[in-house]
């Protein structure tokens, strides 16, 4: 197993529980059987940009979005949240960088 297939499959988990799906449920939008998303999520399969792609498809992400690498990310509990948090993730990656400034403006104005 090599470090990016983990990264990349621990990105599709954290992708997949973010829309609050369960393994079979990706499986059936994006055409796959349930142990292979098991499988790319535990970095043991060697995924093709094409399965790449309907797996995007399926958690409505654009295909960048798997190389967003979460790790260095504070460990925190989500608590029912995830899908709240996967439409803000969402939101800010399709800002423009003068629309993000704007909104850590906004943001630090309302919780500072």
């Amino acid at each position: 197993m090599t470090e990016i297939l983990k990264l990349v499959g621990a990105r599709l988990r954290d992708l997949r529980k973010l829309r609050g799906l369960s393994q079979e449920q990706l499986g059936e939008l994006a055409g796959f059987h349930f142990s292979y998303i098991g499988t790319v999520e535990r970095g043991q399969a060697n995924i093709t940009l094409l399965n790449l792609e309907k797996l995007a498809k399926a958690l409505d992400v654009d295909e960048y979005q798997f190389f967003s690498y979460t790790e260095s990310l504070p460990n925190f509990e989500l608590e029912g949240r995830e899908p709240i948090v996967g439409e803000l993730i969402d939101l800010i990656f399709s800002l423009r960088q003068d629309e993000l400034v704007k909104a850590k403006v906004i943001l630090k104005s309302l919780f500072d």
